[in-house]
């Protein structure tokens, strides 16, 4: 057993060779103040590179969905980790019905008042990221910079991230 376990130690492992390929695309998830959240798309042919995430949801009181459009250039590449600028863009929208009971009126209490919650905003930002392989084709992506929040109303700082499996 244990001579086996040493002779597969040895053994040279095909799928380093694979470290050269050139993996331009990327699908997985995303979540960022300016990246956008959901499900993600990432193409990096060369130096630069865009992501798309996207993340819709509705249903009879609330319609939600999230689109962030980001821009990428790689500073830094490697095989293990590569660093990288981003500028992100992300277009948040929320609609919500609300209902609430009125008082009693000619004893009837049954009646809503109907409320539509309406918030819908931009945010924008820059920054620094990193990129990180814990396999041959997993990525984890962390990223921080500066954002214009809410249609550009305030600056703060932001974080990002994402897992993608890469092709």
């Amino acid at each position: 057993m244990l001579t086996s376990i040493c002779w597969l130690r040895l053994q040279p492992v095909h799928a380093q060779s694979l470290t050269d390929e050139k993996m331009n695309h990327a699908i997985g998830i995303g979540a960022g103040f300016t990246t956008g959240l959901g499900l993600s798309y990432r193409y990096m042919p060369a130096k630069f590179g865009v992501q798309v995430n996207f993340a819709p949801f509705t249903n009879t009181d609330v319609t939600m969905f999230s689109t962030g459009v980001t821009f990428l250039y790689n500073l830094i590449p490697g095989k293990v980790a590569t660093l990288y600028l981003y500028q992100g863009n992300h277009f948040y929208y929320f609609r919500e019905i609300q209902y609430y009971p009125d008082p009693v009126i000619n004893g009837n209490s049954t009646a809503n008042t109907r409320h539509l919650q309406l918030d819908r905003y931009f945010n924008n930002g820059v920054g620094f990221g990193i990129e990180m392989l814990f396999a041959h084709r997993i990525g984890f992506n962390l990223m921080a910079g500066y954002a214009a929040y809410n249609n550009f109303t305030g600056i703060n700082v932001t974080g990002e991230t994402g897992l993608y499996f890469k092709f």
